[in-house]
């Protein structure tokens, strides 16, 4: 666990030596998040005005709401955020390997690039919504079945997916291969340099549990302080105005830091050779050759 952290904080610090030199790479996750709320934004307007229409009132009044109906527009939103994360994750992808390589990355290149790969991202996005339900719909039913054990299994199963595709998006702006190849290309990378379970996300995922286990503690002494404390306007209005900008900021330092380390480890595990700003030891040790 220890030597798990200390290398996590080594691969923090050098994609952060990156993230520090160019700041700008943060706007992609933040045009990400935009984006998204612009979708739920208009799925709220169409609700509210159709809202009006003969057909929801209809339905309201029956009680009754088409199946097929309620799976299609869950598939089209998980399909639109999935294309909006892949997206953007693309353009700051190509962006990282600028830095790598020792070039001043562009933002509208990276947008270009994103752009220029759109029929792979649709494809993909395609691919990715479909199975993320399929393994969550087979998650919920074995959970139904087997309680925790089925929970447990599929899980798994969505780990493992997970796991399959960590280099997709990398493949896909470099190769522009369609989805099935990507996946495919990925599996092999890891085969060839696989090592601690992507030991860099999971450094990753603890340091940032570590910076957010403040605001989990100072959240657990408000409440267990009792429902007097949070009827105080200002002590509430306090602590939503350094909590939100303080876990927002957060998400949008560690998406940029998983992307980079995840670029980086993508050079090093098809070329053989570390990026500058990357140590070789480290990255040896989160993908060991097998």
């Amino acid at each position: 666990m220890f030597a798990r952290i200390a290398r996590g904080w080594g691969m923090a610090k050098a994609s952060w030596a990156v993230l520090r030199q160019h700041p700008k790479l943060l706007l992609f996750p933040v045009f990400s998040g935009i984006a998204f709320l612009a979708l739920i934004t208009v799925i709220g307007v169409s609700v509210f005005a159709g809202a009006e229409s003969d057909y929801v009132r209809h339905a309201a009044q029956n009680a009754r709401v088409d199946k097929p109906v309620i799976y299609a527009l869950l598939f089209a939103f998980y399909f639109a955020a999935t294309f909006i994360i892949v997206f953007f994750n693309a353009a700051l992808i190509f962006c990282a390997m600028q830095c790598f390589a020792g070039h001043e990355p562009s933002l509208r290149a990276g947008i270009a690039t994103a752009a220029g790969r759109l029929p792979q991202i649709l494809a993909w996005t395609l691919l990715a919504t479909t199975v993320g339900l399929v393994l969550n719909a087979l998650e919920n039913f074995l959970k139904d079945k087997l309680g925790f054990v089925g929970a447990l299994l599929g899980g798994l199963g969505e780990a493992a997916w997970g796991v399959v595709t960590y280099f997709v998006v990398p493949v896909v702006v470099v190769d522009g291969v369609g989805p099935i190849e990507a996946v495919k290309r990925s599996s092999a990378i890891l085969r060839r340099t696989w090592g601690e379970a992507l030991g860099g996300e999971g450094g990753l995922g603890i340091i940032s549990f570590l910076l957010l286990l403040p605001i989990m503690l100072v959240v657990a002494l408000v409440i267990s302080a009792g429902r007097g404390l949070m009827a105080d306007g200002a002590i509430a209005a306090l602590l939503v105005a350094v909590i939100i900008p303080y876990v927002l900021a957060l998400a949008v330092v560690f998406a940029a830091l998983g992307a980079i380390f995840r670029t980086g480890a993508y050079i090093y595990a098809t070329t053989g050779r570390a990026p500058s700003s990357m140590d070789p030891a480290l990255l040896q040790g989160a993908f060991r050759k097998k």
